[in-house]
């Protein structure tokens, strides 16, 4: 029991070791390679792990150690960056789809008005942007749009109603700043 107590301690005294001789120029090198903090730290912490798992246990820092830290902290800094590239092209593919499909929930036969429609929805208060969406776009129930937004569905009604005007209105007043009388 004595050996395999002093045998943990040897261990964790050695990691300790390592980590404080290594913490510093591994956080720095990450956070260079990755350009954000957060994913650095990320990184290092990835190769603490591994090197925790590492058999033989390491009971001091030296080159070899080093060496093994900074490429470790190299591939989990690539493997990061790789996953972060693929969730940016995923997010932009989902916004074009979901761009794609507002533009058909809200068609109103011709792209013009189509496209004047969409270009007044920012001028909605958010709720009421959030309401007329999920409604229009989503084909939502009152009661599905309620529990949603946290009103009662009465209520999502009456926002829904007045942001239809405020559209209709928003509409009609930027199509009359385009038609200049001759």
């Amino acid at each position: 029991m004595l050996s395999a107590v002093s045998e943990k301690e040897r261990r964790q005294g050695g990691l300790s070791r390592i980590m404080t001789a290594f913490s510093a120029p591994l956080l720095r090198y990450a956070a260079r390679l990755l350009n954000n903090t957060s994913l650095a730290q990320d990184a290092v912490q990835n190769a603490w792990v591994k090197l925790a798992r590492r058999d033989p246990p390491p009971e001091a820092p030296c080159d070899e150690i080093r060496n093994w830290l900074f490429r470790v902290v190299h591939n989990e800094a690539v493997d990061l960056i790789r996953a972060e590239e693929r969730r940016r092209r995923l997010h932009e593919a989902y916004a074009a789809e979901q761009d794609t499909a507002t533009r058909g929930a809200l068609d109103t036969g011709t792209d013009e008005r189509e496209a004047l429609v969409l270009a007044c929805l920012p001028a909605l208060p958010p709720l009421q942007r959030q309401v007329v969406l999920l409604r229009l776009q989503q084909g939502l129930s009152y009661n599905d749009i309620a529990a949603i937004v946290g009103e009662n569905s009465s209520y999502v009604g009456n926002l829904l109603h007045h942001a239809i005007k405020s559209l209709a209105a928003e509409v009609r007043r930027r199509e009359g700043e385009h038609h200049v009388p001759l």
